[in-house]
Order: structure tokens, then C-alpha cells, then sequence
């Protein structure tokens, strides 16, 4: 029996509703896919970047929890797939007490995302978002980074701006930078580092992405495609453009997952 108000199968306006509802199902596969695919370049290309590229893009498109979630599961296979390219090649000694100061940190933070609102969660996201970004450019100006109290800080906020905003690469950059890690060493490392804290990050979340079997077909393969035309661009972009072009659209999101907040927390 058709609802109260709406039209029975069949009907010239049902007809029009369903194509509607294909027609929507199509653009946000599409837009997801389009967010992976730009994160995943942008990832192969520098090394890190999914996060800070893609998260506030995913979180505008899906709201801020679920934005997060997408953005951990993607990152994760993203540096999955890297790291299993390097295994030998991760500089252990390094990369696990850092990983393991922003597991500890985690915790906390998830608690904290499970007991905000969602336009509160969006403020905080975007936010953090921003903070990572200053982080990242001003990294050569942090004093202080390069001993263990700053091997633990930087860990410990990249594991709550993970678990919060799917930016937990920038605090360990920061700390990479002030320590002198050589460049290619540390992106090798940090591929570990990431598939450590998106693992943790979702398990504390206790949620998956609430993916359509399309969106999930089209963010998979757009994570492969990624992965195959950030390497054909990592030999012909110039890195810093790269990171000039990774940090106008971070921004751009960030600025727009806050705005967003603030509209819903005063219209509610």
C-alpha cells in the first residue's frame, strides 16, 4: 500500500521522484568519487595530503561524522597501499613511538566526537582543519619539536585531529621538519604511521561509511585511478606547486566545513 500523501507505483509523479533519486544517488557517487580520486593524487604525489585534501570536502558532502569516517577508510587504503610498497623500507624506530602517542590520544578524542552535535562537530572539524594547516606551513618556525616531549606532542595531536577531522598528517610533518628527518625517509615511515591511525581512529569511532554499493564501487576505483595518475604526476608537477594547490583547497574546505556549523547551530 503507497504512504498517506505520495504516489502509487506506476505513477507519472512517483516515476519523476524515482529518476530524481537516481539522478541524486548518481552525483554524490560522482562527487565521491571525484574527492578520492583528488586526495589519492594528491597523496602519491607529496607523500601525505588525503586527509587535509579530502576531509573537509567529505565532510561538507556527508555531514561531519560521516565525512570523517569516509575520509579514515579512503586514507587508510591509500596508505595501505603505499606501505605495502616500502615495508622494508619504514623506519620503525621512528615512526612507532610517534604512532603510538597519537593511539593514546585517540581515545579521548573519539569520546569528545561522540558527544558533540553535529554542527558543533563541524565547527571543531574544520577548525582543527585549519590549525593543521598552520601547522604545516609554519613548521620551520616550532622550536622545540625535534626532542621526545615534541616526538609526543606532535603524535598526540595528529591522533586527535585524526579521529576528529581526518587530518592527523600535519602535527607528524611538523615534528619531521624540526627533527631533520630526511624527506623521502619520513614519507616512506608515514605510511605506516597513517594506516596505524586510521585503523584505530575507526575502531574507537565504532562506525563504517554508510556507502551506497555505487558510491562504493566508484570510490574504490577512484582510489586506484588516484594511485596510478599520482605517479604519473609526481614525476612532471612541481612539489611545491603541489603543496601551494593541496593548501588553497584544504583551506577553502575548512573555511566552508566552519560556515557550515555556525548556519546550522543558528538555524536549529
Amino acid at each position: 500500500m503507497a504512504a498517506v500523501g505520495s504516489a502509487p507505483p506506476g505513477h507519472p509523479r512517483q516515476a519523476g521522484e524515482d529518476r530524481r533519486r537516481a539522478r541524486l544517488t548518481v552525483l554524490v557517487a560522482a562527487a565521491i568519487g571525484g574527492i578520492v580520486l583528488l586526495g589519492s593524487t594528491t597523496q602519491r604525489v607529496a607523500g601525505i595530503g588525503f586527509g587535509l585534501v579530502a576531509s573537509p570536502m567529505l565532510m561538507l558532502l556527508l555531514g561531519p561524522l560521516q565525512g570523517v569516517v569516509v575520509a579514515n577508510v579512503f586514507g587508510l587504503g591509500t596508505a595501505l597501499v603505499a606501505y605495502l610498497g616500502v615495508v622494508r623500507q619504514v623506519e620503525y624506530r621512528r615512526i612507532l613511538p610517534i604512532a603510538a602517542a597519537a593511539v593514546v590520544a585517540i581515545v579521548p578524542g573519539a569520546l569528545l566526537a561522540r558527544s558533540l552535535q553535529g554542527p558543533q562537530l563541524s565547527i571543531l572539524a574544520g577548525c582543527l582543519v585549519l590549525v593543521a594547516l598552520s601547522i604545516s606551513v609554519a613548521a620551520r618556525r616550532i622550536r622545540g619539536l625535534d626532542r621526545w616531549p615534541g616526538l609526543v606532542t606532535a603524535g598526540a595531536a595528529g591522533g586527535v585531529m585524526n579521529v576528529l577531522a581526518g587530518v592527523g598528517g600535519p602535527a607528524v610533518t611538523a615534528y619531521a621538519i624540526a627533527a631533520r628527518w630526511e624527506h623521502k625517509a619520513f614519507v616512506t615511515s608515514m605510511q605506516a604511521y597513517l594506516v596505524i591511525v586510521c585503523v584505530v581512529s575507526l575502531v574507537m569511532r565504532g562506525e563504517l561509511p554508510a556507502l551506497t554499493l555505487p558510491e562504493w564501487i566508484v570510490a574504490v576505483a577512484a582510489l586506484g585511478v588516484g594511485a596510478v595518475v599520482g605517479a604519473w604526476a609526481a614525476r612532471r608537477i612541481d612539489p611545491r606547486a603541489g603543496r601551494i594547490a593541496c593548501v588553497t583547497v584544504a583551506t577553502l574546505g575548512g573555511v566552508a566545513v566552519i560556515v557550515t556549523g555556525v548556519v546550522q547551530l543558528a538555524t536549529a
